[in-house]
């Protein structure tokens, strides 16, 4: 019981300082700049709204003046009026319709905004992720050359190699040490790229999960989906410029109502004011409508401007992913062939003497040559299916 209580304790410890995809796209949604700010300015322009279309506010106005009427002392005399502004119809209802229709389209443009960050963020990972596993194999391999090297080493004292061979096994070492030493680091620059973006403070105690990489394959499954955030946005946009049109049709759009005290020398007076903007006499309106109008036709030949680029990119994109994963199936199999058939040959004729240490490490080198081939497919594979996720505006989830 003790020994599987201290199993979970460590691999709890070990899962504590280990990000999964997840775990990253999690903390970022709470604490990264740009979540934050992005629905900072969703709040901010809602509220812009409810604040340009509330109820008009009353104006009060007032003022007063000293009098000296002929043969009489000087008095005061003032007046007072309240009054307000009333949209007629239902024209208030209308202009906040369009004015939400537009901050839609905002929200839904800055949906894509964080879109694009977040398929930005899964590259990051995939490719850290990568660089990891080009290391450990590369690390094994050169704890293989190590053992070899240090037979070899025991070797030369019983003057079974000559020097100049033993020579060569060093030199290949120190190759092989930095070649290691540079994926390290390079490890390290790509992992320590996708950290800080998380804000930590000892990012070379936390490791990445890793087992939660996108397979190699482009689902057709969301081909509804496909463009759908621009999709709305522009559907919102051009029927705004619809409704704003419309807008400018009515004859009578406001009346401005009021009531005043008058209190003059000699009498009071009470009063109640109406004015009636006549809307059909200016050509104000008329020239609004027009601007909507074009506007509305401007939006719909940008969005078919956009989807062609959108539709042109996305084939792009699709062809270069199928031609990326092809290559990685060729190369896999080339690997395989290459470690199930050949080197073992080349590996039993060394054994047997029948060929040089030289020969065999060519061999390895050709492996380790055909895994990192395979490293940097992977990476361009992921680099375009991410951006192919941006295009086509696909929240992709596992």
């Amino acid at each position: 019981m003790k020994y599987l209580l201290s199993i979970f304790v460590l691999f709890n410890t070990i899962s504590a300082s280990s990000y999964s995809l997840q775990n990253i796209e999690e903390k970022l949604q709470k604490t990264h700049p740009l979540y934050l700010s992005i629905e900072e300015q969703k709040s901010a322009n809602l509220a812009k709204i409810r604040g340009e279309y509330a109820s008009n506010p009353y104006v009060l106005s007032g003022s007063g003046a000293k009098a000296k009427p002929s043969n009489n002392d000087e008095e005061f005399e003032y007046s007072v009026e309240v009054g307000k502004t009333f949209l007629l119809g239902d024209a208030k209802a209308k202009s906040l319709n369009i004015a939400k229709l537009n901050n839609e389209a905002i929200s839904l443009e800055l949906e894509r905004e964080l879109l694009a960050f977040s398929n930005h963020v899964k590259l990051l990972y995939h490719t850290s992720c990568l660089s990891k596993e080009q290391r450990e194999f590369f690390e094994e391999s050169y704890s293989d050359f190590e053992k070899l090297y240090t037979k070899k080493e025991k070797a030369y004292k019983y003057q079974e190699i000559s020097k100049k061979e033993l020579l060569s096994l060093k030199i290949e070492k120190a190759v092989l040490k930095q070649k290691l030493q540079s994926l390290k680091a390079d490890e390290e620059i790509s992992k320590f790229a996708l950290l800080d973006l998380l804000e930590l403070k000892n990012k070379g105690s936390n490791e990445l999960f890793c087992h939660d990489l996108y397979p190699m394959e482009f689902s057709e499954t969301n081909s509804p989906n496909i463009f759908l955030l621009s999709k709305r946005a522009y559907k919102a946009k051009i029927l705004g410029a619809r409704k704003s049109a419309k807008l400018y049709d009515r004859r009578f759009e406001s009346i401005d109502i009021s009531a005043g005290y008058d209190n003059e020398i000699d009498m009071e007076r009470y009063g109640i004011g109406v004015s009636l903007p006549l809307s059909f006499t200016s050509k104000t309106n008329e020239y609004k409508k027009i601007a909507a109008l074009h506007n509305q036709k401007v939006l719909k030949l940008q969005q078919q401007n956009m989807f062609l680029e959108k539709e042109r990119k996305f084939k792009q994109l699709k062809s270069k992913l199928e031609n990326e994963k092809n290559i990685i199936h060729l190369t896999e199999d080339n690997i395989h062939a290459y470690e199930t058939e050949l080197l073992p040959l080349v590996k039993k004729s060394y054994q047997f003497g029948k060929s040089s240490v030289v020969e065999y490490l060519l061999s390895k080198q050709k492996l380790w040559q055909l895994y990192e081939t395979l490293n940097i497919n992977k990476k361009i594979y992921y680099e375009t299916l991410f951006e192919l996720y941006t295009v086509a505006e696909i929240k992709e989830k596992k």
